[in-house]
């Protein structure tokens, strides 16, 4: 049975790239800036217009910033984290992820309806909002008085919300989830010590998070290019890193001349739904470097991406490691059987361990909503989206 047929196996397979990837029973922490902080304390983790942050810097940092929101609030509280400054939005993440609370990431100041929706104990940011929540600037909390952990940390309680696909509520992700998205992400990228990667959003969403995962994970540099200035770009880039509307800006801003011949592996655009092919070549073209897609959400997690050595175009890609995909029934999500053949139109059922539990699951297979055709190969192409009506 092929992978066009289920999924699971891959016809042909990139080289060095595994299909399943071993997640340990870890947190964040301890699989990403950790390990690298006690090797190589020394090595750059982030650059940004305000400097370098090492990743020794970023451990000790993102210890006392845990420690201290800690002492501050309860167990399993809920703490917006809203700052604008690339190091300290890193050090924020990656403490909180430590500090046994479920945080929601924004950058700047968020909107008092978006603060209203999450309902926050505490928040944290430098334009304090009108909130009857606890507030504290981030020199508050690193300057504050703080609480060591007591005991193990419960590696499937939820630490970070991110919002609904449709906006209605939030996804929760877990150590567990967001350890094998890391790990997932740095292997199929073959990101590594060396590797560059620069942001051309926050790690407030989906796409952006993964990526900086696993670039932590696997000791690579993280360049900020969130905040409007690319003056601190070296001569070369490995990957450049954004959601698919933000792409789609380059075809007109002067950032792409900025850019264009400097991406030798590729800009990695974070897809949702099917996309224009046509609109991916001129990207491509703009800013002279290859466009490799990553599809996901916050529900599910990335699931299927275009490898920087093996891709096509039109398709969105094969499945990342660990995760598993199956033709469904779109009229009622149940696993359809089918051999070698191509697959001409079917939706993706996705079992995996990168997305966080919830939604719709038949015979163990999640619905995403989408309409895909696969090939032999294992290559998906995307037709439509079930859950958006035709305009």
């Amino acid at each position: 049975m092929s992978k066009g047929a289920l999924g699971l196996l891959a016809a042909y397979w990139p080289e060095d790239t595994p299909r399943y990837a071993h997640v340990p029973l870890k947190t964040v922490g301890d699989t990403t800036i950790y390990p690298v902080a006690a090797s190589a304390p020394d090595r750059v983790a982030l650059v940004s217009g305000g400097g370098i942050l090492t990743f020794g810097e970023l451990a000790a940092k993102a210890r006392v910033f845990g420690e201290s929101i800690r002492s501050r609030v309860k167990r399993g509280s809920r703490v917006a984290i809203a700052v604008t400054d690339p190091a300290e939005m890193l050090i924020a993440l990656f403490g909180a992820f430590e500090a046994d609370v479920l945080i929601f990431p924004h950058i700047g100041s968020p909107p008092k309806e978006v603060l209203d929706a999450f309902v926050p104990d505490l928040v944290v940011s430098e334009n304090l909002p009108d909130t009857t929540a606890s507030k504290a600037t981030f020199e508050e909390i690193m300057s504050g008085p703080g609480k060591a952990r007591i005991g193990r940390p419960d590696f499937r309680t939820p630490i970070l919300a991110m919002p609904k696909p449709d906006g209605r509520g939030e996804i929760l992700h877990s150590h567990r989830t967001l350890v094998a998205t890391g790990i997932s992400i740095g292997a199929f990228y073959l990101l590594a010590e060396g590797i560059t990667l620069l942001l051309l959003e926050p790690p407030t969403n989906w796409c952006t998070l993964a990526m900086l995962l696993g670039a932590m994970n696997r000791g690579a540099t993280i360049y900020a290019g969130w905040n409007g200035s690319l003056q601190h770009l070296p001569a070369r880039l490995d990957y450049a890193v954004c959601g698919w509307d933000r792409a789609g800006l380059l075809l007109d801003e002067r950032q792409a001349e900025v850019l264009a011949g400097r991406i030798a592996a590729g800009l990695i655009v974070g897809i949702e739904r099917p996309f224009s092919a046509s609109r991916r070549l001129r990207i491509g073209h703009r800013i002279r470097a290859d466009v490799l897609t990553l599809l996901g959400r916050s529900d599910l997690g990335p699931i299927v991406g275009s490898h920087p050595a093996w891709f096509l175009n039109d398709a969105a890609g094969i499945p990342l490691p660990s995760v598993d995909l199956r033709p469904l029934n779109p009229t009622d999500g149940t696993p359809l059987n089918i051999g070698w053949e191509v697959v001409d139109s079917a939706e993706l059922g996705v079992k995996s361990a990168l997305g966080p539990a919830g939604g719709t699951v038949v015979d163990g297979w999640l619905r995403s909503g989408l309409i895909a055709q696969i090939d032999p190969t294992g290559f998906y192409f995307l037709l439509r989206d079930s859950r958006v009506r035709p305009a």
